[in-house]
Parts: C-alpha cells; structure tokens; sequence
C-alpha cells in the first residue's frame, strides 16, 4: 500500500515556493482592493441608512414646531386678518410661486445676456522633454518651436444679426410677467382658502355652543322622566327614550369637537404651520359686500382677474415663439476677434490680431422650419381659445358668486327674524316658568331653540362672509376689507 502522506502533492519544492509566493501575491493584492470595497459598500450603506431619514424627519418637525412657536406666540385669539399675513408668509404654495417668479426673473436676464459681447480666455502650457526639431536639411536638424511654449488667447464675439435673439427675449420677458401674475392668483386663492377655514372653524364653534345648551335641555328632561317613571305615570321605555336622547346629543357635541379640530388642523396647516398646535379665534366678520350691478362686476373681473392676466401672457409668448420660428429662416450674421500671444521664439510675429465675420443661413433642413412655423400658429390659436374659454369661466364665477352672495343677504335676513322670534318665545316661557306654569325642561327646550337661533345667524353671517370673499376672489380684489357692513350689527 502507498503511503497517502507521499502523494500528497506532487509539486517540486521550487514549484511548491513559487506557488506560495503567488498566493502571497495574490492576497496582499486583494487585502487593498477588499479594504476599498468594503469602504465604498459602508458609504453606501451610510448614504442609504434609516437614521438619515430619520434625521430630516426630526429637523423638519423641529423647524415647524419653531416657525409655528413664532407664528403664534401667545393664545390671543387670531383675527382674519392675521391668519391671512401668517399664511401668506408661510405658505408652502407661496413660497414655491415666489421661486418660480425669481426663476422666471433670472432666466429674462439670461436672454437679455444675448445682447451683450461675449469674452473668452484660453491659456495654455506645453512642455516636450526634447526640443523638437526637423531634419529637413540631411544630417543637420533644425528647431521647429521651443521646448515650453506659453500660448494666451482672447476672442470676442458678439451677434451682429440675429433676430431670434429679439423674440427669446420677449418671450422670457412675457414669461417673467406671467409668473407675477401666477404669484399673484396663488396669494389670492390662498388667502380664499384661508378665509372658507377660518368661518367654517367659527360656524363649528357656534354649533358646539347650541349643542351643550341641548345636552343640558336633554338632561333635565331625562329627570322629569325619571321622576315621572318613580310615580308610574310613564313607562319605561319613554324614560330609556331620554337617555337615548341625552347620548345622541352628547355624541353629536364630540363629532362636532372632533370635527372642529379636524378644521382647525386644516386651517394652520394652510398657514405653513404645525397642525398639531392649538389655536383660537375671534369671532368676526369684517369683509364687507361689493356692491354694483352684475355687468359692472363682470366687467370688473374682466379686466382685473388674474386668471386672464395669465391667459394674455400666454397669448403673447406663444406669438414670440411664432416669430422665433419665422427667424429660422433668416440669415444669422455674428462678428468676432481675437488676440493671439505666444512666447514661441522661432515665430516672427508673436502677438497678432484675428477678425472676421460669419454667417449662417439655413438652405434646406427637410422642412422642419416650415412645420415648427406651422405648429407655432396652430399654438397661437390654442392659446387664443383658452383665453376666450378663461373668460367664459371668469363670467360664470362671477354670476355664481353673486348670486351665491344674493342667497347669503336673504338668508342672513331670515336668521335675524327667526332670532327675534325665538328670543321672544323664550321670554315669554321664562315668565310663564317662573310662575310654575311650565316645567323646566320646557324652559331649556325653549332656551335651546333660541341658541339654534343665534346659531343659525352665526352660520348665516360666516356663509355670507365666505360668498363675499369668493366674489372678491373672482373679482381680483383678494382680501380687502375689514368694515363691518350695517347689516350684520347684533339685535
């Protein structure tokens, strides 16, 4: 039998060693590369990595809760007029529209740098480690240039006739005017939105006053049956009647609470703030009522919406990009210089001057400059429709505002009356209760019906603020106004 340990390789020792020498290699050569892919993976995994996520999370909730402690610095309650500068200030929407203004802005300054001349300079260094030269001559060789040559180089160019360059720049131009109007109708839809928020948050609060003014009514009623029930004279599923009454209207009050924060969480985050803070408001109607005939606000809306502004803007940049593509047909003319510096010692004239004009002018490109003319037009037109279809739709706003406002005046005049009514009701109920005519759920049911009144008359009146802030908006007044109109004075 063969000894296992003898045939366990059969390399020669010289060949066993210069395995081992490669192997050696081969591991000092992949230690590094290892080392360097394991750094590159960690990055990776750094750049990748939850906490960073975490991290941004953390700095933007610490940056709203700072900007929402600065925004409110007290609990006084917040009028209409501050809610609207908070939102107006910090707004995400608003402060994107302000970008693209200053975007806009810079991208004319840009086309306006067409105009100018352009300057460019070139330096360069070379270095050979022989002297080149030439053997031309037979056995004799030449120099052809110095070992190190230094070249500095300066060329102006500037357009000399270029009218595409005229038309970009007016489009950008347009384009700058109509992101101040997009600026403008987002402050303006803002501040509308902040207005609807601000009344339906004071109408559920109204409505929570009624409802606890209810509760109450319920509760004593739940009494009078219960006592009713001791004595036999009611049975008792008439006594279970008021309990269930009494849970209703207490189930009715937290649906409304909760609603109420849901609206309060909507409001501040519409300001650019925590929806997680509490906030109050006063109580107030302080937009006061356009008046004039409907043609006088439909012609008012015509010429100061800025919908149409947009639309006008739109028109005319579309008719640039028309006259753009007419400019493709013409001829371009551009004129240039440059000045030529080189310490080359084997060049006689070291320093020159290089000008000269060039032209282009476009035969034949398979008539693509014909069917972008073409397609320009046909974008005209459509832009053109729009504008006609944005003041058809600025009309009919116009009408439904109005007429929504019209809807408001009268039922705000309803809500008066019926107030009337049931402040009497309720004196004449008192007076009788105190007489003991009456039982005391008949005087709280009383009381309840006149806080539905005047909470029927808060609604009314925030309603009519609301139609009064969509017709502003419609009109592109925005937000003005903080009279109190005569017909919204308390009885």
């Amino acid at each position: 039998m063969k000894n296992p340990k003898a045939e366990k390789s059969t390399c020669k020792p010289r060949q066993r060693r210069s395995l081992r020498k490669g192997q050696n290699l081969k591991s000092k050569v992949a230690l590094p590369g290892l080392a360097i892919l394991l750094l590159t993976a960690a990055c990776g995994c750094a750049s990748l990595d939850k906490d960073d996520s975490t991290w941004q999370t953390q700095a933007y909730y610490d940056k709203l809760a700072q900007q929402t402690a600065q925004s409110l610095p007290n609990s006084a309650p917040l009028l209409l007029e501050d809610c609207v500068r908070i939102a107006l200030e910090n707004n995400l929407a608003v402060q994107t529209s302000e970008i693209n203004l200053r975007i806009a802005t810079l991208e004319r300054q840009i086309a306006f740098a067409n105009f100018l001349p352009a300057l460019e300079f070139n330096f360069t260094y070379t270095a050979w480690d022989h002297q080149p030269q030439s053997q031309m001559l037979g056995p004799f060789s030449v120099p052809m240039h110095d070992q190190s040559i230094r070249d500095a180089a300066w060329r102006i160019h500037m357009p000399i006739l270029a009218p595409a360059t005229w038309f970009l720049y007016a489009m950008h131009a347009r384009a700058a005017e109509m992101s101040g109007f997009v600026t403008e109708y987002t402050r303006q839809m803002i501040t509308l939105q902040v207005a609807i928020q601000y009344f339906h948050c004071l109408a559920l609060q109204e409505s929570e006053k009624a409802m606890v003014t209810q509760i109450k009514a319920a509760q004593e009623l739940r009494k009078e049956l219960a006592a009713f029930r001791e004595e036999g004279l009611v049975s008792q599923w008439q006594a279970d009647q008021a309990d269930a009454l009494v849970l209703a209207r207490r189930t009715a009050l937290h649906q409304a609470q909760r609603a109420r924060r849901q609206a309060e969480a909507e409001l501040l985050g519409t300001m650019g703030l925590s929806p997680l803070a509490q906030i109050s408001l006063a109580p107030e109607t302080p937009l006061r009522s356009p008046t004039g005939a409907l043609e006088d606000l439909i012609f008012q809306a015509l010429t100061a919406n800025p919908q149409l502004h947009i639309a006008d803007q739109n028109v005319a940049i579309q008719r640039q990009r028309a006259k753009i593509a007419i400019a493709d047909f013409l001829p371009q003319l551009l004129g240039f210089a440059s000045r030529t510096n080189t310490s080359n010692s084997l060049i006689k004239y070291r320093n020159y001057w290089i000008g000269g004009l060039m032209g282009v002018l476009a035969v034949f490109d398979g008539f693509a400059n014909v069917h972008q003319y073409q397609a320009a037009r046909e974008q005209v037109k459509k832009a053109s429709l729009t504008r006609e279809d944005a003041c058809l739709t600025v009309i009919l706003q116009t009408i439904k505002a109005y007429l929504s406002l019209e809807n408001a005046h009268e039922n705000l005049t309803l809500a008066k009356k019926s107030l009337t009514v049931a402040a009497r009701r309720y004196s004449e109920t008192a007076a009788r209760w105190r007489e003991g005519l009456i039982s005391p759920s008949d005087r709280l049911n009383a009381l309840a019906e006149k806080h539905c009144a005047q909470t029927i008359l808060a609604n009314a009146r925030f309603h009519q603020q609301v139609s009064t802030a969509a017709l502003l908006n419609v009109l592109g007044a925005g937000y003005a106004g903080y009279e109190v109109p005569e017909y919204e004075e308390e009885l």
